[in-house]
């Protein structure tokens, strides 16, 4: 072959060869910066040149054959590899960031929606205009994801906008969605007429919505916030909207209005859930006891172990309070196991004090779903840290009813192991008497609100005194809690009642005043016996 037609046509694959590598590199999205890219197109593009020059000497100077085709190989081969290689490049690294593209996309473009309506409201909020925020938010949203997909939703959603938009019929209003939810920015400050529009709506978003082949049905939930002078800002404005979903939601409501006391009462939930984290690691609380005495001559009969959460500035967080927020976010079990385990503790103290009475336990519903606190008894029994006489179990009666099968399971494996049971609470549920009928008890606690109120004639008086028949006709024995004056003592002294536990005894006690009060009244219980 020419010499000169040999050299043209290496200089057209390696021009080629320059001007794809060239787009490869500057299209690899990857390298962010454009600056970077350039210096990296200049690179190869110095590197191609200079291989032409190369290629017109060897051909110029006709330098011998084997030399020609050593360096004619290596060209066609170093080029053709640098070809592939900048292709791989191309391909397989565009196709390891696309799905991060596309994920960066679709959150700029929610961000964007999302600070749309933002602008929008606090535009509304700067000129003092009066408007509400309704937000739709769809519950079961991950779950309709789960049996169809994310590209099926968005459509649900979609139409779901679509049948809002007939129903409101209104130009005043402004509405956008995103992820599961829907918000409606609307004129309307009206209470009465939001609440019957956001009726509507539910009815309307609750129908099954047919999409391909099958129905898909929404669980919506509607908030509302109506702008109030106090408001600053669109933060404090959607803050509002969410609260009110979640009061919705919490309590199983089509739609509700923001309000002040629940949003109090939330950010007094998350106050006690931050501190919460840290009191179990750091032994923040304290164990209470509160005599529990016989109605005929008040000898001691045992003690209920009640946990105290003081803080550091001398006040004490309430039991009532911090123990639900405990339930909501898995914290209870923790707080039982340490309640048990201090119990086994201070029930060797009462013994080293030749004190030898029943200590009762609350426990709690989700102590009955699981075999935990049950292995957590049997090593206590096991390694003889206390026997099951030792331990009364307190059971409330909502805690009962929220999984009966659950309970009557756990319960049986309890007293398999020799512990008595207690209802606790006994009469505040609406189912009582199946109670009875189905599970196995050693007590029933009849709850303060009947003890407190109860006066001969009264309705609760006669609720009473049923429970204490009932409770003696079923072979168990029956405490009386709230006791506070001697006339409610004699009372249920007179009912048959068992054992009486209240301030009217004694007021809840750390173990080491309880233990000295124990003493002194041993010691009189013993002097009246000689006497």
């Amino acid at each position: 072959m020419d010499i000169d037609v040999l050299f043209i046509l290496f200089t057209i694959i390696n021009v080629m060869a320059l001007l794809c590598s060239a787009y490869f590199i500057y299209k690899i999205e990857v390298i962010k910066n454009g600056l970077i890219r350039t210096v990296f197109v200049g690179i190869f593009c110095s590197y191609f040149v200079s291989f032409i020059y190369l290629e017109k000497y060897v051909f110029s100077h006709e330098i011998a054959d084997s030399l020609d085709n050593i360096i004619l190989v290596f060209s066609t081969v170093s080029i053709q590899m640098l070809f592939f290689v900048l292709w791989f490049m191309y391909r397989f690294i565009n196709q390891f960031t696309l799905i991060e593209k596309i994920n960066i996309e679709h959150r700029k473009s929610l961000y964007n929606k999302k600070d749309i309506y933002q602008k929008l409201i606090d535009k509304k909020i700067a000129l003092k205009i009066p408007f509400s925020i309704t937000k739709i938010k769809v519950v079961n949203y991950r779950k309709l994801i789960d049996v169809s997909s994310y590209k099926v939703f968005k459509k649900i959603l979609s139409y779901s906008v679509l049948m809002i938009k007939r129903e409101l019929k209104n130009k005043h209003i402004d509405l956008y969605y995103e992820d599961n939810e829907i918000v409606i920015i609307s004129y309307s400050t009206d209470k009465i007429l939001i609440e019957k529009v956001a009726n509507k709506i539910h009815k309307q978003l609750i129908s099954p919505i047919l999409m391909g082949d099958r129905n898909f049905l929404l669980q919506p939930v509607i908030g509302c916030a109506v702008y109030t002078d106090d408001i600053k800002s669109s933060e404090e404005m959607l803050k509002r909207v969410d609260i009110a979903c979640y009061k919705a939601k919490k309590l199983g409501l089509v739609f509700d209005f923001y309000s002040y006391q629940y949003a109090k009462s939330i950010n007094e939930e998350l106050r006690i859930l931050d501190k919460l984290v840290y009191a179990i690691p750091n032994s923040e609380f304290e164990l209470y006891y509160q005599p529990i005495v016989n109605s005929i001559d008040k000898t001691i009969h045992g003690y209920e172990a009640l946990i105290r959460w003081p803080q550091k500035d001398g006040t004490m967080i309430p039991p009532d309070q911090f123990i639900l927020v405990a339930e909501n976010n898995n914290f209870i079990k923790g707080i039982t196991e340490w309640v048990v385990r201090q119990v086994a503790r201070d029930i060797q103290r009462f013994k080293m004090e030749n004190i030898h009475h029943q200590v009762h336990i609350n426990i709690s519903t989700l102590d009955l779903h699981d075999n935990d606190l049950y292995i957590q008894l049997s090593d206590l029994l096991i390694n003889k840290t206390i026997e099951p006489s030792d331990v009364v179990l307190e059971v409330t009666e909502s805690a009962l009813m929220s999984d009966i099968d659950a309970a009557y399971l756990m319960l049986s494996k309890f007293s398999e192991l020799g512990f008595y049971i207690s209802i606790d609470d006994f009469g505040t549920g609406f189912s009582s008497l199946s109670l009875l009928r189905v599970l196995t008890f050693n007590q029933i606690k009849i709850d303060q609100s009947f003890i407190r109120n109860m006066s001969i004639g009264n309705s609760d008086y006669a609720i009473v005194a049923s429970t204490i028949y009932l409770a003696h006709s079923l072979g168990c024995n029956v405490v009386a809690e709230g006791v506070e004056d001697q006339s409610l003592f004699n009372e249920l002294r007179e009912l048959g009642c068992d054992y009486i536990q209240g301030y009217f005894i004694h007021k809840p006690q750390d173990l080491t005043t309880m233990i000295h009060w124990s003493l002194k009244q041993m010691e009189k219980e013993k002097l009246s016996s000689i006497a």
